[in-house]
């Protein structure tokens, strides 16, 4: 395979049609995880539909230089780890845009994938990442989400000055980013 497949950059706009699923039930996973992100932000709300041993991935699973820059980056115990996850988020962004694109589901999980533009609140800059959110439940609750999206692009909008020696292609040349 050449480089040349990596020329061509997809817009959002071109992307297929959404095929978001209808959840099953009223407790299936995928209507749990929607219940969930109508209000993110409440903890009685969110608690509703969590299990008491509920576990929370934020874009990786320990990453202690990341989360010098988004604290709620890694692995949480508890459904206050996601409640404070999007409280921290929205006050270091300002929500642009949030587009579920498709989701599925099956008797024990979901998924939902899409695209958000967040603005930050520090510098103004504006992003768009694709994002991911992986969903299990068990007994007509949710017990595990992992959230993912484009770490590099976002932690980018609070990136004020400076730059990164990138070696990444063996073959290649170092550059900056």
């Amino acid at each position: 395979m050449t480089r040349d497949v990596y020329a061509r950059t997809a817009k959002i706009s071109e992307a297929p049609a959404p095929s978001v699923a209808i959840p099953t039930g009223p407790n299936s996973p995928l209507a749990l995880l929607q219940a969930v992100l109508e209000n993110p932000t409440d903890l009685e709300h969110v608690r509703r539909y969590t299990t008491g041993d509920f576990m929370y991935v934020s874009l990786n699973y320990e990453h202690p230089e990341l989360k010098q820059i988004m604290p709620w980056a890694g692995t949480t115990a508890g459904t206050e780890g996601l409640v404070q996850t999007f409280k921290d988020v929205f006050t270091f962004w300002s929500v642009v845009a949030f587009e579920p694109q498709d989701s599925f589901e099956n008797s024990d999980g979901a998924a939902i994938f899409g695209y958000f533009t967040y603005r930050s609140n520090t510098l103004g800059k504006t992003v768009t990442s694709p994002l991911s959110i992986l969903a299990r439940a068990r007994d007509g609750k949710l017990s595990f989400v992992q959230f993912m999206e484009d770490t590099f692009a976002t932690v980018r909008s609070f990136r004020e000055s400076g730059t990164y020696r990138i070696k990444a292609d063996p073959n290649g040349s170092e550059f900056d980013v």
